[in-house]
C-alpha cells in the first residue's frame, strides 16, 4: 500500500468536495445510526477497532472489501465486503467522518460506521418496479441524514428523497414530486440545494413535501457551496432536450454567479461564457472545478474547461486538502495526489509533474477531512409596504408565490414540456389566482387547461376549458373568468384551432353564452374580444366592432396582410392596446397600437419588433413594457397612454403593484420595486421574471 505521509495537510479547515456536502459541522462525532430490523439490514457484530485519525481518513475498495484507514496508512481495517465490486457506486464518507455510505446495485443504500455497524436501506417495491435508481447521495452536516436523487430509467424523471438514519427503521421519504429535480449540497441540517432541468435553482426543505424556495430567478444549474460560504451556480441557456440516463443538466453560454443563502447579494463571479458545462466546486484560489457534458473527466475552468492531466488515469472527482494547495483525484482504480499550483499553468510548465499516484485501489474511493464552514446567510430586509404584498409568477414550468421576500412553490406543473404559458393573474379581490397550464402527460404539450387556485394553492380545474389558449381575463368583481378555448377541446395555440370565449364561475360552471374570439380583455366598460374583424365589445351575447382591423392597420405605412394579437386594456376600458403585425416594403414589422375608447382611429403606435411584457397599470392609464428583450440593452419603460415617458430602467419590466404606486423590474440580481413618482428602488425578492401582485384583501 503506497500512502505517503501528509502531515502538512492534516490541520482541520475547509474541505471543498465535488459531489459531497459542505456545511457547518457541530461536533466531531455525533451519534452513529443504529441498525434496524428491516429485512435488508444485516448489521455487523460490534467490535472494538483502532481509532482513526481526526485529521484525514481514507475509504477505498480492494479485493472486494471496503477498507478504512488514516491517510498515512498506519491504521487500516476492512468494514464491509461485496461479492461483485461492479455493483458499488457513490462511495462517500459522512460529513463528520463517522460512517461510509455506498449504493449497492443502484437499489440500496449501505451505511457502515467505522466500527462495522451496518444499515442497508433498500428502495421500496413501488420505486423498484417503477425503475427508479439511486443516482446521487449527499450527507447532511450531522451525518444523521442522507439526501438522494432518484432517477427513473427510461423517462429521466428525477426527484429528491431523504433517508433519516436516526429512525427506528430508516426508509426512503420523498421530498419532491416535480419529476425533475436534482439535489446538491446541504446548507443546513434541514435544507439541501437543488436544481431542475428547466433552470430552477432552489432550496428544498426536509419539513414536508414540495417545500421548495427559489435561490434566484435566473435560469441556471449546478448550485454548490463555495469556500467562503456563498452559493455559486451557473447562469445560462439550457438545452431543450437531455439524456434521460444522466442525473444532471449542463448549461450553454454559462457564467458563474453567487449569492447568499437567502438569494440576496447576487454577484457575477466570472466573465467567461462556456458551453455544455456543469459546475462541481470552487477552489480556494477562485477557480472552479467542472465537467463538460457527459464526460467523466474533471477539469478546471479558465477561459474554457481544462481537463486535469490523465497521466494517472482519468480523474472523475476531486477532494481538496484543507491547505488548498493539494487535492486528491479519484480515478476508477487509484487515487492521484494533485499539486494545484501546477494545474492550469501555461507552458513551459509540465502538467505531468502535477500528478503522482497516491494509492492503488480496486474500485471506488473517498477521502475525509474535517470541515468548518460559516454560510453567508444574507439577511436582506424588505420594506414593510412591500413585505405585506403577495406576488405570483411562473418559473421553470411551475407556479410560485412570493411573500416577504421569500418564495414558495404554489403549484407543481402537471408535466414539464417547454411550451410558453401565460403569466398567472390574481382576481380583483385577491382571493384567487387563475393559471393556464399543460393539461397532463397523456395529452399533447400544446393542450392547456385553466385552473383556479386559492391563496394557499387549493386548485379547481375548469374542465370545460380543455384546449385553452393563452388569453383569459377576470371580471371586475372577481367572481367570473373569461377563457379563450379551442371549441374542439384540442389545442388553443394550434393554427387550425376553433377559438371561442367561454365565461365561467369559480367552480367552472358556465355563466353566459360563449362568443367567437381569439383573445379577451374584461373591463369596467364591458368585455372586449379580439376577432378577425378587429376588436369587438360583447354585450348581452351580442358583439359590436369598436376598432376595425383595417383602421388599426392604418398606423403602418402599407398595412399589408395585418394580423392582431395580445389584446389588453386599462381596467376602466379607457384605452386599448393590441399588437399589429404587417408586411411592409422592408419586410415584416410589428407595432403596439394604442387606441382611446370611443375613437375610430388609433391614437399612436410603438415599434414592437423587440417589445414584450406589456401591461397597463391596474388603477390608471400608465403603460409598462420591455424593450430589446434579452439583449444587452434590455430596459423597462413606463409611459403615459399618450406617450410621455415617465421612467426607463435597466432590466425587464415585471409588472405593477396592486395599488399602482410601484412598478417592478426583474434582473438577474432579483426583483426591484420603483415608486411611480420617482425615487430609490427596493429589492423585494430573488425573482428575476414578471410577476402579478395580489390586491389587498
Amino acid at each position: 500500500m503506497r500512502v505517503p505521509a501528509l502531515a502538512p495537510y492534516a490541520a482541520a479547515a475547509l474541505l471543498i468536495s465535488v459531489g459531497s456536502s459542505i456545511a457547518a459541522i457541530q461536533g466531531a462525532h455525533p451519534a452513529r445510526p443504529a441498525a434496524t430490523a428491516a429485512a435488508s439490514v444485516a448489521p455487523a457484530a460490534h467490535r472494538v477497532v483502532p481509532e482513526l485519525s481526526r485529521t484525514g481518513r481514507l475509504a477505498f475498495w480492494r479485493d472486494g472489501k471496503l477498507w478504512v484507514s488514516d491517510l498515512s496508512g498506519a491504521t487500516r481495517y476492512a468494514i464491509a465486503s461485496v461479492d461483485d465490486i461492479r455493483r458499488v457506486s457513490l462511495t462517500r464518507w459522512s460529513t463528520e467522518g463517522g460512517s461510509v455510505a455506498f449504493v449497492d446495485g443502484g437499489l440500496s443504500l449501505a451505511v457502515i460506521a467505522v466500527d462495522g455497524t451496518r444499515v442497508d436501506v433498500d428502495l421500496p417495491f413501488d420505486l423498484r418496479t417503477a425503475r427508479y435508481r439511486v443516482a446521487d447521495i449527499r450527507w447532511s452536516p450531522s451525518g444523521r441524514r442522507v439526501a438522494a436523487t432518484l432517477l427513473q430509467q427510461g423517462s429521466g424523471n428525477s426527484d429528491a428523497f431523504l433517508v433519516d438514519l436516526t429512525a427506528a427503521t430508516p426508509q426512503w421519504t420523498r421530498l419532491t414530486g416535480l419529476d425533475d429535480l436534482f439535489i446538491g449540497d446541504w446548507i443546513s441540517e434541514d435544507e439541501v440545494l437543488a436544481y431542475t432541468a428547466t433552470g430552477v435553482i432552489g432550496i428544498v426543505s426536509t419539513a414536508g413535501r414540495d417545500k421548495v424556495r427559489l435561490l434566484g430567478g435566473s435560469v441556471g444549474v449546478s448550485p454548490i457551496v463555495g469556500p467562503e460560504g456563498r452559493i455559486h451556480y451557473l447562469v445560462g441557456r439550457l438545452p431543450t432536450t437531455r439524456d434521460p440516463a444522466l442525473p444532471y443538466v449542463t448549461a450553454n453560454s454559462a457564467s458563474a454567479w453567487s449569492a447568499a443563502t437567502d438569494g440576496s447579494d447576487v454577484r457575477r463571479e466570472t466573465t467567461w461564457a462556456i458551453n455544455d458545462i456543469r459546475l462541481d466546486a470552487r477552489l480556494p484560489d477562485g477557480r472552479y472545478l467542472a465537467h463538460r457534458g457527459s464526460s467523466t473527466q474533471q477539469g478546471t475552468v479558465g477561459e474554457d474547461i481544462d481537463p486535469l492531466p490523465s497521466t494517472t488515469g482519468v480523474i472523475e472527482r476531486v477532494r481538496v486538502a484543507p491547505d488548498g494547495r493539494v487535492a486528491y483525484g479519484f480515478t476508477r482504480e487509484r487515487i492521484a495526489r494533485i499539486d494545484l499550483a501546477k494545474i492550469g499553468v501555461p507552458p513551459p510548465a509540465s502538467p505531468a509533474t502535477a500528478l503522482t499516484v497516491f494509492l492503488e485501489t480496486g474500485g471506488e474511493a473517498d477521502i475525509w477531512f474535517p470541515t468548518q464552514l460559516s454560510l453567508a446567510r444574507g439577511g436582506e430586509r424588505v420594506p414593510a409596504a412591500l413585505a405585506r404584498s403577495t406576488f405570483a409568477f411562473a418559473f421553470g414550468g411551475h407556479t410560485w408565490k412570493l411573500e416577504g421576500g421569500v418564495t414558495s412553490l404554489l403549484r407543481v406543473a402537471p408535466q414539464l414540456r417547454r411550451t410558453a404559458l401565460p403569466l398567472p393573474e390574481w382576481s380583483p379581490t385577491g382571493e384567487h389566482l387563475a393559471v393556464v397550464e399543460q393539461a397532463g402527460s397523456a395529452l399533447s404539450s400544446s393542450t392547456f387547461i385553466a385552473v383556479v387556485l386559492g391563496r394557499d394553492g387549493e386548485a379547481t380545474r375548469l374542465t370545460s376549458t380543455l384546449g385553452a389558449a393563452r388569453s383569459y381575463s377576470w371580471a371586475p368583481g372577481g367572481r367570473e373568468l373569461a377563457v379563450v378555448v379551442d371549441g374542439r377541446g384540442l389545442s388553443g395555440i394550434a393554427p387550425d384551432a376553433q377559438l371561442e370565449v367561454r365565461f365561467l364561475d369559480l367552480a367552472g360552471k358556465a355563466t353566459r353564452p360563449a362568443v367567437a374570439g381569439t383573445e379577451v380583455a374584461w373591463t369596467a366598460k364591458g368585455i372586449l374580444v379580439l376577432t378577425a374583424a378587429g376588436i369587438q365589445r360583447v354585450e348581452e351575447g351580442r358583439a359590436t366592432t369598436v376598432f376595425a382591423r383595417e383602421k388599426l392597420a392604418t398606423i403602418s405605412v402599407t398595412g399589408i396582410d395585418p394580423s392582431l394579437a395580445q389584446l389588453d386594456a386599462t381596467p376602466d376600458g379607457a384605452f386599448v392596446s393590441v399588437r399589429l403585425a404587417v408586411l411592409e416594403t422592408a419586410g415584416s414589422r410589428a407595432y403596439l397600437v394604442i387606441s382611446r375608447g370611443g375613437d375610430t382611429a388609433p391614437l399612436r403606435a410603438i415599434r414592437a419588433d423587440a417589445l414584450s411584457d406589456t401591461a397597463w397599470s391596474p388603477v390608471g392609464t400608465d403603460l409598462g413594457y420591455t424593450l430589446d428583450i434579452r439583449t444587452a440593452s434590455e430596459r423597462a419603460v413606463i409611459e403615459t397612454a399618450s406617450g410621455v415617458t415617465l421612467a426607463t430602467q435597466e432590466g425587464r419590466f415585471a409588472g405593477w403593484s396592486a395599488d399602482g404606486r410601484w412598478y417592478y423590474v426583474a434582473r438577474v440580481t432579483g426583483l426591484f420595486a420603483y415608486p411611480i413618482g420617482g425615487g430609490a428602488a427596493a429589492r423585494v425578492g430573488p425573482v428575476g421574471v414578471p410577476i402579478t401582485a395580489a390586491p389587498s384583501r
